[in-house]
This record gives structure tokens, C-alpha cells and sequence, in this order.
């Protein structure tokens, strides 16, 4: 294909790259919640397929007011999407004029760039400090063509958070003009009691949204679904600019019962804890240099090639994700997964 009928700033572009699936292998390498899928999720499935000859909800209506209970917010501050990506992409379609800087960590999500990228956005990088998202330096990076700034909390890949007095710092030197998205999507793991309170913001009508997914937590990662909670006025122009039914029956429903499925919830929250003690107490008798993480995922400085490393352990029978694509060679992201996973992955280290 002759390259000049593409637009320009396409050109350039790299596409995602996802973490590995092998079929027979143990993986924990994209954050996948290890139970599968939530049970009452899978029932609801069942019941919606005679539906699959209509078309879907075209704003998620149910789900919404499943939000809106479980948050405590009008159904108007939320908007459902494809993923949480889907909202990032229809975000910056809604907002990013062309050389408006979005702000974003270096060694994080790409398709914060990307969608940046694809809307003619200038992609500012701020660097991590200890591997966690720096927002001093972010504040410091503001200039009168910030249009949106993206965070992390946790971040990915390094599992580390900002506290709530942090934010509120942060918040207190953000222009009335900018637009912060909070990306959340391991929020529903966090055990940090100072775990910023985004939604205070949205509360008081800032320029705040938060991005949430059904993909982890919830074990919905294949069937696509997240939202936004923001401010109604703020949500707005992503209704106009969303594709037309862009959340299938499946996903929408799949979504309401997980939200409800209690026993499931407390499940996978309590492993996820108790994988996390498991990784550290092994790490530290093995002197393996990691960061304490609020995510269901373990950041591990190799000090050494990650992608040679990752490749002996595909041979050996798990998957786990070399952090090359984030820009950290030398690291490794492992997600949680079960004990005996675990404890696998932990035996070829050894």
C-alpha cells in the first residue's frame, strides 16, 4: 500500500502489543482473573442469547442504573464502551484538537498515546519516579496546551498507587481547563486505606473522569466491557461521538450480575490478597527485586534481558509478561493467579 494515502500522524503510530496466550500454558501475564469468568455473569449470558437478534441497548440503560446504585451517582455520569480503551478513543475524539499536549507517565498503558496520537493530540511523557507515577512532575508539565491528562491509579505495570493526599494536591494546581482522567482499572483490588477518592471531584463538577473495567475483577476480560464516571456535562459529547450500539447484549448484561455477584467478589479479592503476601515472602528469601503492588499483578526488576527471560519460562510452561513494550527491558510484570500457579511459577526461579 502506497503509505501517502494514510494521514500523517498515523503514519508513525505503533499498535498495542497484548500479552501472550499459548493454549496448555499456565498464564500470568495479563492480569486475568484466575477464576474465569463471574458465575452469575455466565448465567446471565445464557438467558440473554435468545436476544442476540436484537440490538442492544444503545446506552447501556441497565447497566447504567446498576452503576449509578452501586456509586451513588445519577446514571448520567456514566458511559458504558467496548473496554475502558472504547472510552479513552471516544474521549479523545470528543476533546483533542489537533496539537493540544495530553500528558502521560512514560513506562505505562500505550493506548494513552495512541488515542492521543490518532486525534492529533502531542503526547507530553513524564517520567516515573521509583516506578511510580510522578505527579509533581506532572503539574510541572502543564503548559497553556494541556488539554487532558492521563493517570494510572494503580499504575500498570508497576502496581503502585498515589495516595489520597497526593491527588489532592495535585488537584489543588490543576487549571479549570484540563481535563484529568484517572484510569482505575485495578481500583477493585486496592487494599491501601489512602486510596484517592476520585470521585469526590466528579462530585463537585471537576473536570474529572474515571475509568473503570469489568475486565479484570470481574473476570469479563473477553467479552469487552468498562465505563466512565464523570461529570453529566463532561460525559455529554461522548454520547454524540460513541459508535451506535457499541456495547453488546452479552457485555451489557454479563456486567449487571457481575456487579451483584458478592461471593465471587470477595473470592477473588481474598486470593489476590493472599498471592500478593505469597509472591513477597518467596521474592524476598530468593533476593528478587520487586514493588509492593495494589493490583493483581507483581512488577519485578530482573536487572537482566526480560525477554530472554520470558521466553525460558514459555518453554517450561508459564507465561508471563516482559515489560520491553513499556519501555523497561530489563523487567517483568506476573500476574496473581492461583496458589498452585503460583507456587509453579515461584519453583522455576529456584
Amino acid at each position: 500500500m502506497n503509505e501517502s494515502l494514510l494521514r500523517k500522524n498515523i503514519r508513525e503510530i505503533k499498535a498495542y502489543v497484548p500479552g501472550k496466550t499459548i493454549s496448555g500454558l499456565i498464564k500470568l501475564a495479563s492480569n486475568e482473573n484466575p477464576f474465569g469468568p463471574s458465575p452469575k455473569a455466565l448465567e446471565a449470558i445464557k438467558k440473554e442469547t435468545s436476544n442476540l437478534h436484537i440490538y442492544p441497548d444503545q446506552s447501556s440503560n441497565k447497566l447504567r442504573e446498576a452503576l449509578s446504585n452501586k456509586f451513588s451517582l445519577p446514571a448520567e455520569c456514566f458511559v458504558c464502551g467496548n473496554g475502558s480503551d472504547d472510552i479513552m478513543q471516544v474521549l479523545a475524539a470528543s476533546y483533542i484538537n489537533q496539537g493540544d499536549e495530553v500528558i502521560i507517565s512514560k513506562n505505562t498503558f500505550s493506548v494513552y498515546e495512541l488515542v492521543s496520537k490518532i486525534y492529533d493530540g502531542n503526547a507530553v511523557f513524564v517520567d516515573l519516579k521509583e516506578f511510580a507515577v510522578d505527579l509533581g512532575a506532572i503539574s510541572s508539565a502543564i503548559t497553556s496546551k494541556t488539554k487532558i491528562i492521563f493517570l494510572t491509579n494503580p499504575n500498570n505495570p508497576t502496581g503502585t498507587i498515589f495516595t489520597a493526599g497526593e491527588f489532592d494536591s495535585f488537584m489543588k494546581n490543576i487549571p479549570e481547563n484540563i481535563i484529568v482522567v484517572v484510569d482505575e482499572a485495578y481500583a477493585e483490588f486496592v487494599e491501601s486505606k489512602d486510596y484517592p477518592d476520585v470521585l469526590k471531584y466528579i462530585k463537585q463538577g471537576r473536570n474529572v473522569i474515571a475509568l473503570r473495567t469489568f475486565s479484570k475483577f470481574y473476570g469479563l476480560a473477553g467479552i469487552r466491557i468498562g465505563y466512565g464516571i464523570g461529570p453529566k456535562e463532561l460525559l455529554a459529547p461522548l454520547f454524540k461521538v460513541k459508535m451506535p450500539f457499541n456495547v453488546n447484549r452479552l457485555a451489557q448484561a454479563a456486567a449487571v450480575a457481575a456487579l451483584d455477584d458478592k461471593k465471587f467478589l470477595e473470592k477473588t479479592f481474598k486470593n489476590n490478597a493472599e498471592g500478593k503476601k505469597y509472591f513477597y515472602s518467596e521474592f524476598d528469601k530468593l533476593e528478587i527485586d520487586y514493588k509492593k503492588t495494589e493490583a493483581n499483578f507483581i512488577f519485578v526488576n530482573l536487572k537482566r534481558p526480560a525477554e530472554e527471560f520470558a521466553k525460558s519460562m514459555v518453554e517450561k510452561g508459564v507465561i508471563i509478561r516482559s515489560l520491553q513494550s513499556f519501555g523497561l527491558p530489563q523487567a517483568i510484570r506476573v500476574s496473581i493467579g492461583l496458589p498452585a500457579q503460583n507456587k509453579k511459577f515461584v519453583s522455576l526461579l529456584k
